[in-house]
């Protein structure tokens, strides 16, 4: 089998859904017999930093234990380096970043590390940058994305194809107990984050818009963040659920008002889970959310808007089951070994 380098822009130390991701494929690929070794740098291009890089690295090592939020196969090495250059980086088949900073970094390693993947994940433009996020999808390597959007943007920023290789639910894992047409059909559950991009407070907006004119409105936040003042008293709230999949089947319907995504992994949980979906109409979300088929897509920032699909499914709900009932047979399509034997086929030079 085997030996595929995985180079991540920093540790880990709490659940990020990209990071997730990656280490899903990680787990999966070494269940096939491949070698896989993880390194998390504490330097990247294009980010200067004050602290030196000897004690960003023994930070690191203290919060590496952190890292067991995912329970990364017992065959893959997690390791921290300084940089990534030809001495921190061993030879092997493949070598895969994911980040586009990472990509510029993997992209001038010897041939000897292997075939230069690039996964992406999202437009990275967080923190600004955006000719050199640009300028990283001409890098000679070979790029993977996970939504039509981001195959588009790549493709017009570059003139190069890229691979397309959905993000994977684990159906096994996110089933439907509860039959759609079973469920409170005024209950709505909604992942609460600090993130602005994530449009929480639009959501917030919304659902408190719908409670004044329906009384018996039920809502349900989850989240990786403590409550705040910011949640009403009249919500429920949940903190790192472990019963996550429970949680989606007591709704009827999961609303995600992201601003902007790379590919949103709750909506497609939720829509695994029997919910009707009413969520932003985004890239990162249309890959699965088809408008009155498998979705209700409203735009970005109009809590209104979002208030009105909300009370328009509770009160159809014939509708609501249909849309819930679409999407569940819809995302049954994003299967994890397909993606899995696609990103094998790329690592080993065979897509």
């Amino acid at each position: 089998m085997a030996q595929f380098n995985f180079v991540l822009p920093f540790l880990p130390t709490k659940p990020v859904g990209g990071v997730k991701n990656v280490f899903q494929f990680a787990n999966r690929l070494a269940a096939r017999g491949h070698q896989i070794t993880i390194y998390c740098t504490v330097q990247r291009p294009f980010k200067k930093s004050k602290t030196p890089v000897w004690v960003r690295l023994f930070l690191n090592r203290l919060s590496l234990h952190r890292v067991g939020w995912f329970a990364l196969d017992t065959s893959i090495k997690l390791k921290l380096v300084a940089a990534v250059n030809d001495q921190s980086i061993p030879d092997a088949h493949a070598t895969l970043s994911t980040w586009w900073q990472m990509a510029y970094a993997v992209a001038s390693l010897s041939n000897s590390k292997g075939l230069k993947i690039n996964l992406i994940q999202d437009y990275e433009l967080w923190t600004g940058q955006e000719e050199n996020v640009h300028a990283s999808y001409k890098l000679p390597v070979q790029h993977v994305v996970i939504a039509r959007y981001l195959e588009q943007l790549v493709f017009e920023k570059s003139g190069r194809l890229p691979i397309l290789i959905n993000t994977p639910i684990d159906t096994k894992k996110f089933i439907r107990t509860i039959a759609s047409e079973d469920r409170n059909p005024a209950s709505v559950i909604m992942m609460y984050s600090e993130e602005p991009r994530k449009g929480s407070e639009f959501g917030l907006e919304a659902l408190n818009q719908l409670k004044q004119k329906l009384p018996a409105l039920k809502v349900t936040l989850f989240s990786v963040y403590p409550r705040t003042a910011k949640i009403p008293t009249w919500m429920d709230y949940h903190q790192k659920p472990t019963n996550l999949v429970s949680l989606y089947n007591q709704h009827a319907i999961f609303i995600s008002p992201s601003l902007g995504e790379g590919w949103a992994l709750p909506p497609a949980e939720a829509m695994a889970c029997g919910c009707a979906i009413v969520c932003t109409n985004i890239g990162g979300h249309q890959d699965y959310a088809k408008h009155l088929q498998t979705a209700w897509l409203v735009e970005p920032q109009n809590p209104a808007s979002m208030a009105n699909a909300i009370a328009a499914l509770i009160s159809n709900q014939t509708l609501k089951n249909s849309l819930a009932t679409n999407g569940h047979q819809f995302i049954q399509s994003f299967d994890w070994d397909e993606a899995v034997s696609k990103l094998e086929l790329v690592l080993l030079g065979k897509p």
